[in-house]
């Protein structure tokens, strides 16, 4: 790899930062430096992104002594165990235990309960709001919470313990640990609590699998229980509050307020076009590996912009525009291959039923400050406004 430019760039203002456009055109397999001082390429084309989502000759499991990094000191890549940062066959065994909590028939299940959420924060919501406090956070943090049958009495401790969790660089190295720490006591807790009186939930399953069928080791099931606790909610607000921001600067909140019917392709353009993160999480080719721009040699690392592949010309017609009457896309906003987001089919029930509601509810809802006054997330693995204050 020759000189890189410093990764990650920012745009702000949900836009797709420009680097990211010139490489789309110029060099879609191009080296990047990372806050970590490593160097790994960058995917941004959709066939490129597509094939290391979805290939095997790149691992997940970089803990081994040397291996590269995003972030300097820390980052989530350091917990060996953890379901992201496992390989075929493992990964497998360990995403079977919960994959069956978010299929598609379960999750159907979920919608009254999801729906029940959304009406109990709407009807409590002020005027004016910051809407993510009020409904983007805490609406998909109480769903996952009810599903794991944990008590909903914790929320701002867990917004504080993600959002420093998944920092890049917003948060100093002693908040990270710290927020890590505290999460992972708190899963041990939540197990602790579970053992002495089993609940019907899915983390009284994952016990049960860990106890009695000796399926999951312990750290196993703790990195799971929190895992889903961050994972849960962290992608959802962040698709949610910016989705409400990107249809109410165009205009578009309007025509899903005048026909709710249109609220599941506008949530597919909302995850193509403002998705909730900007890439993958690194991988290493274990062997040489050729993709449509370009070959990667083994032991080199690869970080795949999904954000970047769902604005691909050769993918998409006018990939820029905002278009919720735009026919069904096969974005990548919850990856691809192995590590395939396992709560998507609960994100989009939540999108969905969040949505409605809220255009149901408030079909005046509007910004209650300049587009260009709101604060948004950096230095994060999400992304997304840090407040959305709005009137109705």
């Amino acid at each position: 790899m020759g000189s890189a430019e410093r990764y990650p760039f920012w745009a702000g203002a949900g836009e797709i930062a420009p680097e990211f456009v010139r490489r789309l055109r110029a060099a879609p397999l191009d080296a990047v430096e990372l806050p970590s001082g490593d160097r790994a390429w960058l995917a941004v084309r959709y066939d490129d992104v597509a094939a290391v989502l979805a290939s095997r000759a790149f691992t997940r499991n970089l803990t081994y002594p040397g291996a590269p990094r995003v972030a300097a000191d820390f980052d989530v890549s350091d917990l060996p165990g953890a379901i992201l940062n496992l390989d075929p066959p493992e990964h497998t065994r360990v995403r079977k235990l919960v994959s069956g909590a978010f299929t598609p028939r379960l999750v159907e299940r979920q919608r009254p309960r999801i729906r029940a959420v959304c009406a109990e924060l709407l009807d409590g919501m002020a005027n004016p709001a910051d809407l993510i406090d009020a409904f983007a956070f805490p609406m998909p943090m109480l769903v996952i919470c009810e599903m794991l049958d944990v008590p909903r009495t914790d929320l701002d401790r867990f917004r504080d313990w993600s959002s420093a969790y998944v920092s890049l660089s917003a948060h100093p190295l002693e908040e990270r640990v710290a927020a890590l720490e505290q999460l992972q006591e708190y899963a041990r807790e939540m197990i602790r609590r579970q053992r002495d009186a089993p609940g019907d939930g899915l983390l009284g399953a994952l016990i049960r699998a860990r106890d009695e069928e000796d399926r999951l080791s312990e750290d196993e099931l703790v990195l799971m229980t929190f895992s889903l606790i961050v994972a849960g909610h962290e992608a959802t607000t962040a698709a949610l509050s910016r989705g409400v921001f990107r249809l109410l600067v165009t205009g578009r909140y309007a025509d899903l307020a005048d026909d709710p019917g249109r609220v599941p392709a506008a949530v597919e353009e909302i995850l193509r076009h403002d998705p909730p993160a900007d890439a993958a999480f690194l991988r290493v080719a274990t062997e040489d590996v050729d993709l449509p721009s370009g070959r990667v040699r083994a032991g080199e690392a690869v970080l795949a912009v999904t954000s970047a592949a769902d604005r691909d010309p050769a993918r998409f017609d006018r990939p820029d525009a905002f278009d919720i009457a735009r026919p069904a896309v096969d974005h990548l906003a919850f990856g691809r291959g192995p590590h395939y987001c396992l709560g998507a089919n609960l994100a989009r029930a939540e999108l969905q039923i969040a949505l409605t509601e809220l255009v149901t509810r408030f079909p005046r809802l509007r910004l209650a400050v300049p587009p260009g006054s709101i604060a948004w997330r950096t230095g994060s693995l999400m992304l997304g406004p840090t407040t959305l204050p709005v009137e109705y």
